[in-house]
């Protein structure tokens, strides 16, 4: 009989660690972080959120919940089409799990971008951006924090749309060079690109 129970034992570690091997958005981001064909940033919060003294307080927490943003993006170029594909239907999969809870989503055949999150609506762990283009690439950007606010994140995006967020975009200035550099494609409307020193 202890045969047998240490046999179960041992059958159900095993399925454990199974259950526990499928991909992660965390796990394809390390596991990515040092191949060449991607470009990945990772900024903690206080490197791109700038001096804020004067929003209201409100805002200061929302602020202070939010601890760092990073982005994942797989530009296109001439020699990496096959690899687009099958890193975007990876992609695909994992951002399909029950846990990523979609908010938004809205785009045409060939390029969409979806807003998703992770948590529940009143403490968000962690805000994903995912958006693809069939003939640019695509990004996974992460806003990660500790109980964020949806509805008050929103309020912070617009209060950074009408200037009045104190942003440093200078902190991700190799980003849009990054990946022009390994799409290969030096067109001015085929890149992304950020205006440096000035706020959203």
């Amino acid at each position: 009989m202890k045969k047998i129970n240490k046999v179960l034992l041992l059958l159900l570690a095993i399925l454990a660690i199974a259950c526990n091997s499928e991909p992660t958005l965390q796990k394809y981001y390390v596991d990515h972080q040092n191949d060449d064909n991607f470009v990945l940033i990772d900024v903690p919060s206080s490197l791109f959120i700038g001096d804020n003294s004067a929003v209201s307080e409100e805002d200061k927490k929302v602020i202070a919940s939010i601890k760092k943003a990073n982005v994942l993006a797989l530009p296109i170029n001439e020699s990496n089409q096959e690899l687009f594909t099958q890193e975007k239907a990876v992609m695909e999969t994992i951002l399909k799990d029950e846990k990523y809870k979609v908010l938004m989503k809205f785009g045409s055949s060939n390029r969409s971008v979806k807003v998703m999150y992770l948590g529940e609506e009143q403490a968000i762990d962690e805000v994903i951006v995912y958006a693809s283009d069939n003939t640019k690439g695509f990004a996974v950007a992460r806003l990660l924090g500790d109980n964020m606010n949806f509805s008050a994140i929103m309020k912070l995006m617009k209060s950074a749309t009408n200037g009045d967020l104190d942003l440093n975009l200078g902190a991700f200035q190799n980003f849009g060079s990054e990946i022009e550099k390994k799409s290969g494609n030096k067109r001015k409307n085929d890149t992304i690109s950020i205006k440096l020193n000035d706020t959203l």
